[in-house]
């Protein structure tokens, strides 16, 4: 059948589904482009950015922004996907490219669970009501707003495993399975329990074939590449991957308790009526609560990306659920749902509702500084910047974070106290550029801004930069000696 065929086909709710999914797309590109040109992202965007402009020239992806400064970027998360998204960069070499590429990916990923509500013959509304819910899931919101992550591509391409290994249809599946297993080294964990899942559920043989493979992906990387290739997997406890397994850290403290409270909440706890499916659930959690490092605590909260998997895992439960317990399945489910979805976002203030805020659409005052000052900067140049800048210089092959720390003098202090405000940075890069207007922070400095300002004047003392260009509030210094 031809695609106009296939069109004259769909049903009004089909055509609300594609106006619901247009409709998220632009409300997140705003949100997230608009963030970027006002130079809100930072540290996670700039190595992802780099890295793919290194893949798209064909270059060794070695990460010069990171905190692991000039080492391979799978010395920190293998995430081959980065690879496949390299291409785009042949249209657009910028950042904004990946911004837009990880929001379309999770609005395409809203499709196979729409699909699933209509395969289970959820009622129209409530179909439209899950998508909805999906797509406003506070770990889906707050993962387009923080930067661009390699999970959130693997929730994507999770989305669609899920649907074509319910519809048992084996290319397909074991096609977004690939996809998934290399966007992020623990995808293998949660596909695994999701073919757990479906193997009790129906019994079909590609389920453990799946699982095999899951195992030995995760046996390869965790016990193989990581002790033996690289310093060793930075996520873990500091006892290994396997130390400290205390399953009572599934609960042990109030921040992980609200996760489960409030994911579970977005579905009006529907998802809790169909145990098996919530497997996967809380493995997801587990592997982050349980083998997660003690010093990763922002992993094991309500916000940055982390959450986001749990939009699959939330809402397919609860799609599933409906579909058991038939006297849900009506129209008025559709306002349940919705009302759930709206409550969560009210009460954790989501991105979302920063759209309507006036402070998102208020350029900061040194935005346009910056912008000069890069257009002044030597397209070549070996640089070292601040977290909030690097997103928008960091392609190329030689850029450095800076780090805001303290130095101690024993004499000739410049700041007249033993130990004074100081910047540390990998490398030698020829000139540093930084801004100082009142509205960064330090998610956007890495230190305080009055100590980040009291860190130049000290270095400046000292010689090891000095100031080449100035625009207002942004500054391009010559660096002339190392930090330390």
């Amino acid at each position: 059948m031809d695609i106009v065929g296939k069109f004259t086909k769909l049903k009004k709710t089909d055509y609300l589904a594609l106006l619901i999914c247009l409709l998220f797309l632009g409300a997140y590109l705003t949100l997230a482009l608009v963030k970027h040109a006002h130079f809100g992202t930072g540290y996670d965007l700039s190595v992802d950015n780099q890295i793919v402009w290194e893949y798209s020239k064909f270059l060794p992806p070695i990460m010069t922004v990171h905190a692991y400064a000039f080492t391979p970027v799978f010395y920190d998360h293998v995430e081959f996907v980065y690879a496949l998204l390299a291409p785009f960069y042949w249209i657009l070499p910028d950042a904004r490219m990946l911004i837009i590429l990880q929001v379309l990916a999770i609005i395409l990923s809203g499709i196979p669970i729409y699909l699933l509500s209509k395969k289970y013959k959820i009622n129209n509304l409530a179909s439209l009501a899950f998508l909805i819910s999906y797509y406003m899931f506070f770990g889906v919101q707050n993962a387009l707003w923080s930067d661009v992550h390699s999970l959130t591509f693997g929730v994507a391409f999770l989305t669609f495993f899920i649907y074509f290994l319910d519809s048992r249809k084996k290319w397909p599946t074991l096609l977004f399975f690939a996809l998934a297993l290399i966007s992020k080294e623990d995808i293998g964990f949660l596909t695994f329990f999701i073919a757990f899942v479906y193997f009790i559920k129906t019994r079909w043989k590609l389920n453990l074939l799946i699982m095999a493979a899951s195992a030995l992906f995760l046996y390869i990387v965790f016990f193989i590449f990581y002790p033996n290739f690289t310093l060793g997997y930075q996520y873990a406890n500091t006892g290994g991957l396997l130390s400290n397994i205390d399953l009572s850290n599934l609960f042990n403290t109030a921040e992980k308790r609200s996760v489960y409270i409030y994911s579970l909440l977005q579905t009006g706890f529907l998802s809790l009526l169909n145990p098996l499916f919530l497997i996967p659930y809380f493995a997801d959690l587990g592997h982050y609560f349980v083998f997660g490092s003690e010093r990763t605590t922002s992993a094991q909260g309500l916000f940055l990306h982390y959450r986001a998997s749990l939009a699959v895992f939330s809402i397919w439960p609860a799609i599933m659920a409906v579909s058991k317990f038939k006297k849900l399945n009506n129209k008025f489910l559709a306002l349940y749902v919705l009302f759930f979805a709206f409550l969560v976002t009210y009460l954790l203030h989501s991105p979302l509702t920063y759209l309507s805020k006036k402070w998102f659409w208020a350029e900061p005052s040194g935005v346009k500084n910056i912008k000069q000052a890069i257009n002044f900067l030597p397209k070549d140049a070996y640089v070292v910047t601040q977290v909030n800048i690097s997103p928008h210089i960091s392609n190329r092959e030689l850029i450095v974070t800076m780090w805001g720390e303290g130095k101690e003098f024993p004499k000739n202090s410049p700041c007249g106290e033993p130990k004074c405000d100081w910047f540390k940075w990998a490398g030698e890069p020829r000139y540093m550029l930084v801004d100082t207007s009142p509205e960064w922070n330090i998610l956007h400095l890495l230190a305080n801004r009055e100590d980040f300002i009291e860190g130049l004047k000290n270095m400046e003392k000292e010689g090891i930069i000095k100031k080449h260009k100035q625009f207002d509030s942004a500054t391009i210094y010559r660096v002339y000696a190392r930090p330390y």
